[in-house]
């Protein structure tokens, strides 16, 4: 439809507009082997609540954990007491800003976050690893994702890319999200079932197709992939095309 390819026209020049103001947007962060342990354990809890509610807010609980002392990966007893200690800790309010205007939120859904994380930890610190050594152990981004995936409680792939980008590890994973799929369904006509995404084999076959669609653009995966998230969440309200 010639409206149709108008619009993936428009869409396309603003995501190669963004791509070169902005090439370094994702570049990785140096340094991801200095942080602590308890750096990157904050970063998954940020990940996991991350994945049931708003960024904002899950940056700030994370935040409150943080200063309640349970992300703290030296601390031991990752049993039932510590995930009902997370769980208690959520009841907190705690302060965000969005919108220019700030509040104070109870976040939701304290039951299974408290034990996503619980179990997370329980998995990794209860077991004698640690998530550095996690990192290091693995070949690839890919394989990162992998490990990340079978260690983490609540990570799928895309959790588990976006950790890897947020840490500095890796830039070149797409962070499938819906505005991204939604590029692909209008660029490749690719129109994947949400829940197939969470099996790496379904996540790692749409990113092969994302990095075709990438290096048409011939900027980073990471690049194309921020900038295709920025335009259709735009696109979507009406801004472009």
């Amino acid at each position: 439809m010639e409206g149709g390819a108008m619009n993936l026209a428009t869409i396309n020049g603003a995501i190669k507009a963004l791509c070169a103001e902005a090439p370094m947007m994702v570049a990785p962060q140096p340094g991801w082997r200095l942080r602590t342990e308890d750096e990157l354990f904050f970063d998954v809890v940020v990940c996991i609540l991350s994945s049931q509610t708003l960024f904002e807010l899950a940056l700030a609980t994370a935040e409150s954990l943080k200063r309640a002392g349970l992300i703290a990966s030296a601390r031991g007893g990752w049993g039932p007491a510590y995930e009902e200690a997370v769980c208690f800790a959520l009841r907190t309010p705690v302060l965000i800003e969005r919108g220019g205007s700030t509040s104070f939120v109870i976040p939701r859904f304290r039951n299974r976050v408290s034990k996503l994380v619980a179990t997370t930890a329980q998995k990794i610190y209860g077991e004698g690893t640690t998530l550095k050594a996690t990192l290091a152990a693995a070949g690839s981004p890919q394989e990162a994702r992998r490990r990340l995936v079978a260690a983490v409680a609540g990570f799928g792939p895309k959790q588990a890319s976006l950790y890897l980008r947020r840490i500095g590890y890796c830039a070149d994973l797409a962070i499938l999200d819906t505005h991204v799929l939604d590029y692909l369904e209008l660029a490749a006509g690719i129109n994947p079932k949400p829940s197939s995404l969470s099996r790496l084999s379904t996540y790692e076959r749409l990113e092969t197709e994302f990095r075709r669609v990438a290096e048409d653009f011939g900027y980073s995966v990471g690049c194309v992939d921020l900038a295709t998230w920025i335009t259709m969440r735009v696109a979507k309200r009406g801004s472009v095309g």
